[in-house]
């Protein structure tokens, strides 16, 4: 495990500007003999639960739900990731006891205990609804390799994931994940007593518009994080879609984010040509990271993804109980995609959002391919970004379930970035070497329409 911290350390002192492919595979090839295991969250998914004391440093707790959309209408499982580790160093903590209780409003669904060995629990939910019970924690089932060693708990393993079944996730709402760290270690300490922590998943709710176009009718679902939308429609003249949504403001401390997704049918010809959006909420514009267009998600629709954090939702306070949301297609995009080609005949289409603003972000994706021209499930990369100052931020081992990945990532200044992607392998299969592309981005002060 110290080896592992030294490497963290090495992994975040590299520069790419003196790093050649050669270094990058020096490293990578030590990180893969070691075992390093790192996951990071993606943007739009996921809840970290406050860090606490634990040995000399601090520890903390994510859930994360996958696919960040799920609803029990359109997908008959989820995998819940549960992951205990060190939010300084972003390491893991190893061969981690879990008590897992999952709650619905008062309610408790599910209580059991589990066991994984890197630190990274992945539990699959199997969503029920026809409890007749009170109590509905009597209709879940769980199914799973018993571990050996800790008792009634389900092992975690990349060969046999664990099954919880029942009414979990069922309906729209907030969930409760309690997680109990039972027994963990690191290098120098070993639990005394019960870690607890507590962490949020949201169900969305579900509405279907109808919206016309050039006298053409088309459907739109939202999934709403939060209460459900009271109008939509569409302006044909500013091609813009209009939303409002009530909101209580007396709240507003309590409230972490809006989050909304539109799912646009691909054949909705007034964003046929479209990548980027500006929004105004409440007649204020919003910061470009709060619009992402996801062209490559669901074979069937795109989806605008639209989040505003507590920060900024204190700009659009107003007397009227509810936020009014305008979101416009930009006349120029601001999107720069770059098409990476590997060595192995994978594929990859890395895009970025160049408008330097304010929050001094932006929004990152990629879309990976394989060989045949399939988005690549279960692929694992890297990257590193360098600003024009030289300061790196380099990460390692980002697991894509579904080839995709989106995230916001820090642009502190204007100018022209380096990036390099590295592909390591599939699932827990290494490639017989890493394969790495590079590019370059450039950050521009955002100009987005103020009318």
């Amino acid at each position: 495990m110290i080896e592992k911290l030294k490497l963290s350390m090495i992994f975040t002192s590299i520069t790419l500007q003196n790093m050649t492919s050669k270094l990058w595979l020096f490293y990578i090839i030590l990180a893969l003999t070691i075992t390093f295991p790192l996951s990071f969250a993606q943007h739009h998914s996921g809840q970290l639960a406050p860090p606490i004391s634990f040995g000399e440093g601090e520890v903390t707790v994510s859930a994360l739900l996958i696919p960040a959309d799920f609803t029990p209408e359109k997908y008959s499982n989820a995998n819940l990731k549960i992951r205990f580790f060190d939010p300084v160093t972003n390491v893991n903590i190893e061969s981690v006891s879990y008590r897992v209780q999952i709650f619905y409003g008062t309610q408790l669904v599910a209580n059991q205990m589990f066991f994984d060995k890197d630190g990274d629990l992945d539990i699959k939910i199997q969503p029920r609804s026809e409890c007749q019970q009170a109590e509905l924690w009597k209709c879940t089932k769980y199914y799973g390799d018993v571990d050996p060693i800790v008792p009634n708990a389900l092992a975690s393993t990349p060969s046999s994931i664990p099954v919880i079944s029942g009414p979990v996730f069922v309906n729209s709402g907030q969930y409760t994940v309690k997680t109990d760290i039972i027994g963990a270690k690191n290098p120098k300490t070993q639990t005394t007593q019960d870690i607890h922590f507590e962490t949020i998943v949201i169900i969305p709710n579900e509405q279907q518009f109808k919206i016309t176009a050039s006298g053409t009718e088309y459907s739109i679902l939202a999934k709403n994080f939060q209460d459900p939308i009271t109008e939509l429609h569409y302006d044909e003249s500013s091609q813009s879609i209009i939303f409002q949504m009530p909101f209580n403001w007396d709240h507003l401390e309590h409230t972490n984010f809006v989050k909304n997704y539109f799912e646009i049918p691909k054949n909705f010809l007034p964003f046929k040509n479209i990548d980027s959006f500006y929004g105004k909420v409440n007649n204020v514009l919003i910061l470009p990271k709060d619009l992402h267009f996801d062209k490559y998600s669901d074979r069937n629709a795109n989806i605008i993804h639209f989040m505003i954090n507590n920060n900024e939702l204190k700009q659009f306070k107003t007397s009227d109980s509810k936020i009014n949301v305008v979101i416009t297609p930009e006349s120029q995009s601001s999107i720069v995609t770059e098409e990476l080609l590997f060595d192995n005949g994978f594929k990859a289409l890395a895009s970025y959002d160049s408008r330097y603003s304010k929050s001094k972000d932006f929004v990152f994706s990629i879309v990976i391919f394989d060989s045949k021209g399939n988005t690549s499930a279960d692929i694992r990369y890297g990257y590193g970004l360098m600003d024009p100052s030289g300061k790196e931020t380099v990460a390692f081992g980002i697991a894509l379930p579904n080839g995709i990945d989106t995230r916001i990532l820090d642009a502190p200044v204007e100018g022209k970035y380096s990036m390099q992607i590295v592909l390591l392998g599939i699932g827990h299969d290494d490639f017989e070497r890493p394969l790495f592309k590079k590019f370059e981005l450039n950050m521009v002060k955002s100009e987005m329409s103020k009318s």
